[in-house]
């Protein structure tokens, strides 16, 4: 049946991947009971770090291979909430719950690894989100509802200069394109840009009703994505236009990925409405895939083209590729099939009993042919016996058919 066989391959075809059909759920049982708030990776080691608020822990997560594997918990002391990376320096910060600044060592070989080697005051609240600008050598500490923006210096691991905001403050984002610091203020509605030469407020972006949280810049665009209380925004920086969606409800720590040129969104709310959702490094919604209330935060693995996050059995991936749309010849095509594959295997079933084989003559005799002699035979017989005993008197006659 090759021709039924290629109708099945083309209903096949007309079919496509998705987000969710990437999404694979990893068991961790050191993670799979935390709560957890930042979620970074560290592209040139390897590793992924989730900060667990449950057990005052950094989880530590080797991403190495196809499939990752628990490397270590890294005591903080404390509830750790935002976290950065300095690869350069080897080095991972944790702003903790109670106002101080941790640093960690993260340099394989070294007698301190997966340690805390100094922890920094910033505040007598929290240190809450942080950034960490590679050109200034600096982390950028929000304290939250403290109002401060604090920038720590990386090398010598200590405060360097304190922006006093004196507003409830979420992510604190460098900016190396234009070399301002821009952090988002749920009060007032507004992402804020700061020259850290002057160390004051230059700009207020008004995103009026967004109540801003989480956010993330493409430098290459000017183009920070941030997450409202029930939607996404987009903000041109050089402009100041913004542009709100829904098609994520809102969400947490936003992260952006150069070398992907890929936003990723975490959005926790309840069991059944948490998400993790994958914008192009525009603004243009890819893709998302359910997630726990527990992931407030996601990162990506360039190397692999993954996204991790906190899953249901400890860590969750999925592959963002998958998200994407087909081309409109492709879709259309794909829309079109949703008719044309049922008539196109109607057909080829039409054709191919049109040109079935057809009954061959029998090699011998039939059953027919066979009961027709037989009873000839027998009448042949009959007349025999009857001219025996007679005599030949039906000599010269045959049969009626």
């Amino acid at each position: 049946m090759p021709i039924l066989a290629a109708a099945g391959g083309v209903i096949l075809l007309s079919g496509c991947a998705s987000c969710q059909s990437t999404v694979r759920q990893l068991a961790v049982p050191a993670v799979a009971a935390g709560s957890f708030d930042g979620v970074e990776a560290d592209q040139t080691a390897h590793r992924l770090y989730l900060a667990d608020r449950t057990n005052d822990k950094v989880q530590a997560i080797d991403i190495s291979t196809s499939q990752p594997r628990f490397a270590g918990s890294i005591d903080v002391g404390a509830a750790p909430n935002g976290l950065a990376v300095a690869p350069e320096l080897h080095r991972l910060y944790a702003g903790l719950s109670g106002g101080d600044l941790a640093v960690i060592d993260t340099q394989a070989g070294s007698p301190t690894y997966m340690q805390v080697i100094k922890t920094v005051n910033v505040d007598t609240g929290d240190a809450d989100l942080l950034d960490y600008s590679p050109s200034l050598q600096q982390v950028f500490v929000s304290t939250g509802i403290g109002g401060d923006v604090v920038g720590v210096d990386a090398v010598l691991n200590e405060v360097k200069v304190r922006y006093m905001l004196r507003s409830n403050l979420g992510q604190p984002r460098y900016d190396p394109a234009d070399g301002m610091l821009y952090v988002t203020t749920q009060g007032t509605d507004s992402l804020l840009r700061i020259d850290p030469a002057s160390g004051k407020v230059v700009n207020t972006i008004k995103v009026v009703g967004c109540r801003p949280n989480g956010l993330a810049i493409n430098p290459g665009r000017q183009l920070a994505l941030t997450t409202c209380r029930s939607s996404v925004a987009t903000v041109n920086l050089r402009t100041g236009a913004w542009d709100a969606n829904r098609v994520v409800a809102g969400g947490d720590i936003v992260t952006y990925d150069a070398a992907v040129d890929r936003f990723v969104v975490a959005s926790p709310h309840d069991r059944n409405d948490s998400a993790v959702g994958v914008f192009y490094g525009d603004g243009t919604f890819l893709g998302s895939v359910a997630a726990t209330p527990e992931a407030h935060g996601a990162a990506f693995d360039a190397r692999r083209g993954l996204v991790y996050a906190p899953g249901a059995a400890g860590l969750m991936s999925f592959a963002p590729g998958a998200c994407e749309p087909r081309p409109d010849g492709a879709r259309f095509a794909g829309g079109m099939s949703f008719f044309v594959v049922p008539l196109f295997a109607a057909a080829l079933f039409l054709v191919w009993y049109a040109r079935r084989p057809k009954n061959r003559e029998p090699a011998g005799p039939t059953y027919e042919q066979l009961r027709h002699e037989d009873l000839e035979n027998e009448r042949r017989r009959m007349l025999e016996l009857e001219d025996s005993i007679f005599g030949p008197i039906n000599q010269g006659l045959t049969p009626e058919p």
